[in-house]
C-alpha cells in the first residue's frame, strides 16, 4: 500500500488565521483507518505512526516519497512511539501493549502489566521509562514502569508524591539529563536521583497535562487541559502555567528550539506557542477529530496525527510545512 500527500484544496481541512507561512495539508487519508496516537522519526525518511482499533495495533511508515502500512505484531491500538535511530524504536499502548522496531520487523513484547500505557521516553534502548494508567478508575494508582532493553521493571510512583490522586500518568519526556512525567489534575513529577517527586507548576496547573517536550533542560512545555488549555513552561528553574482563553484542551506539543511550539488539541486545533511571551497563535483547525501527538523531522517539516477513540473509530495525518 502507497499513500501520497495530497493537494490542500482536495482535503477536509478549515484553515483558520495563519500568523506564519506554514501551511497544513493532509499527509494521507486516513478517514478509515483506526484512530492515530502517536508520531515519531528518525529523520525525514524515516517517520513512524502508531494507532488503531483497541483489540488492534496499525503502524504507518513514511519513507520520505510515500506512507505505508507496515505489519503490526498482534497487540492492541498502540498509543505512543519513541526511538533512537532507523534500527531501534518501541511504542506501547492499551492493555500493557508494547513493540519495539530492530529495523526488520515489529514485534511484540511482554510488559508484565495489563493496564494502558499512553507513553514512553529513553534516553537510550536500555534505558526507557514508560507511563500509564486507568484514567476513568479513581481507586487505581498511575503506572511507572522501566525498561532496560530486555527486562521491564514495576517502579510504581510514591503515594506521597501523587499530590493530584491521579490514576494516570499520560507522557515522560526527558533533555539534559532531566525526566519529568505528567498526569491527571495537573501531577507533574521529576525524575531526582532514584526518586520521582512532584514539582509544583503554579495556580493554574489544576487539570490534566497531557504531554511535554523540550529542546533543552533549560526550555520544555507541557500542554494539557479538559475545560480549556493550559500550557506549562519549565525555564531551567521554575513551572509557570498559562491557561489561554478560548482554546480548548491541548494534548500534543513538539519543540525544535526554544522559541516555539507547535500544540494541538481537541477538534483539529493546532497552533505555535511562544515560551517566552506566553503568546499561542492559531494556525488550523484540521477538520473535527482531536489532534493527539506532533513531531517535527528537523527541516521545517512537522506531523500530526489523531483521530476519534470512540466508535467508530477513525485516523487523522497532517502536515505542516513552512
Amino acid at each position: 500500500m502507497s499513500r501520497r500527500p495530497l493537494p490542500l484544496l482536495l482535503l477536509p481541512l478549515v484553515l483558520a488565521g495563519c500568523p506564519s507561512e506554514a501551511t497544513w495539508e493532509e499527509a494521507f487519508d486516513a478517514s478509515t483507518e483506526g484512530a492515530l496516537s502517536g508520531v515519531w522519526g528518525s529523520g525525514p525518511d524515516d517517520v513512524w505512526i502508531v494507532g488503531g482499533w483497541m483489540d488492534e495495533a496499525q503502524i504507518f511508515h513514511f519513507d520520505g516519497a510515500d506512507w505505508g502500512e507496515s505489519e503490526a505484531p498482534d497487540v492492541p491500538l498502540l498509543a505512543w512511539v519513541v526511538g533512537w535511530g532507523p534500527d531501534s524504536a518501541l511504542s506501547v499502548g492499551v492493555d500493557g501493549a508494547a513493540a519495539s522496531w530492530d529495523g526488520n520487523a515489529w514485534t511484540a513484547l511482554d510488559t508484565g502489566v495489563d493496564g494502558d500505557l499512553w507513553g514512553v521516553w529513553g534516553a537510550s534502548p536500555d534505558d526507557v521509562w514508560i507511563v500509564g494508567g486507568d484514567a476513568g478508575d479513581p481507586d487505581s494508582e498511575p503506572i511507572l514502569l522501566h525498561y532496560d532493553g530486555s527486562t521491564f521493571t514495576d517502579v510504581g510512583l510514591d503515594p506521597e508524591q501523587n499530590t493530584r490522586d491521579a490514576s494516570a500518568l499520560f507522557k515522560v519526556f526527558g533533555v539534559g539529563g532531566r525526566v519529568w512525567a505528567v498526569g491527571q489534575g495537573g501531577l507533574l513529577v521529576e525524575k531526582q536521583g532514584d526518586d520521582w517527586v512532584a514539582v509544583g507548576a503554579g495556580a493554574e496547573a489544576n487539570q490534566d497535562f497531557v504531554s511535554l517536550w523540550g529542546p533543552s533542560a533549560d526550555t520544555v512545555v507541557a500542554v494539557g487541559g479538559r475545560g480549556n488549555a493550559r500550557l506549562s513552561t519549565w525555564d531551567g528553574a521554575t513551572w509557570s502555567t498559562i491557561a489561554p482563553e478560548g482554546v480548548g484542551g491541548l494534548n500534543a506539543v513538539f519543540m525544535e528550539d526554544a522559541s516555539r511550539a507547535i500544540v494541538g488539541g481537541i477538534s483539529g486545533y493546532v497552533g505555535a506557542f511562544d515560551p517566552a511571551t506566553g503568546e499561542l497563535e492559531p494556525e488550523a483547525v484540521l477538520g473535527t477529530e482531536d489532534v493527539h501527538a506532533i513531531w517535527g523531522d528537523g527541516e521545517g517539516t512537522h506531523y500530526a496525527v489523531g483521530g476519534r477513540f470512540s466508535e467508530p473509530l477513525s485516523g487523522l495525518a497532517a502536515v505542516r510545512t513552512e
